[in-house]
């Protein structure tokens, strides 16, 4: 059972020594955590309700993501390219 957040956590992973080419935004599909973890990861358990069931979603470099959550809509995200005026 889903657990009812009031808003969405979302956490930065890293190693002492950053892992760009690795870079996943990581969504539970239970109680919709999210994270950025940049260190090569092929599963992963939800820090929040344990859960298993974590999506992986690979990142390139050039790649950048916004999301909101609203309680009534849920999570909502969005997927872009970097701008050259967004790399400053």
């Amino acid at each position: 059972m889903p657990i009812a957040l009031k808003e969405c956590v979302h956490t930065v992973i890293l190693e002492k020594k950053y892992d760009y080419q690795n870079r996943v935004f990581a969504l539970c599909e239970s109680c919709y955590w999210t994270a950025t973890i940049c260190l090569k990861i092929e599963r992963f358990q939800c820090p929040i309700c344990l859960g298993k069931d974590v999506a992986l979603i690979p990142l390139n470099l050039d790649e950048k993501y916004e999301y909101k959550f609203e309680p009534k809509q849920g999570l909502q995200i969005e997927f872009s390219r970097l701008t050259d005026d967004s790399r400053n």
